[in-house]
């Protein structure tokens, strides 16, 4: 064997499958074919639906669900790392003061936890 036939085996196959194909050895090749290419698509797009997608939707409606229970007087987190207790709380903004006449107006979705309840909640609940 030379170089040339090597390569003609690589890229091209062996030689007996240049052969043309019979009528019969066509319709089994094609029947599935359709289904057999469809297949690891959908297969891969479960996987990323139930790995990725799920939880991504879980962990914000955990987080909606955290910023519907805010309240007056809460001690709060944000992504920046400042803790700060809520002074009001309007649609979109929530005004929260970190030391003695310092206010911030911070978004809601800046909000990463709540680290503590207020007073007056864990008085009523006594």
């Amino acid at each position: 064997m030379n170089f040339y036939s090597i390569t003609n085996i690589l890229f091209f196959g062996p030689p007996e499958a240049a052969a043309p194909q019979t009528s019969a050895n066509t319709a089994t090749a094609s029947s599935g074919g359709f289904w057999g290419l469809l297949f690891p698509f959908i297969l891969i797009f479960g996987m990323m639906y139930f790995l990725i997608i799920l939880p991504q939707r879980r962990q914000e409606k955990k987080h909606r669900d955290m910023l519907s229970q805010l309240k007056k007087d809460d001690k709060i987190l944000t992504q920046a790392g400042i803790v700060g207790k809520v002074v009001n709380i309007n649609n979109d903004y929530v005004r929260i003061r970190t030391a003695d006449k310092t206010e911030l107006d911070i978004t809601k979705s800046s909000i990463v936890a709540i680290l503590s309840k207020s007073n007056k909640e864990s008085k009523e609940e006594k």
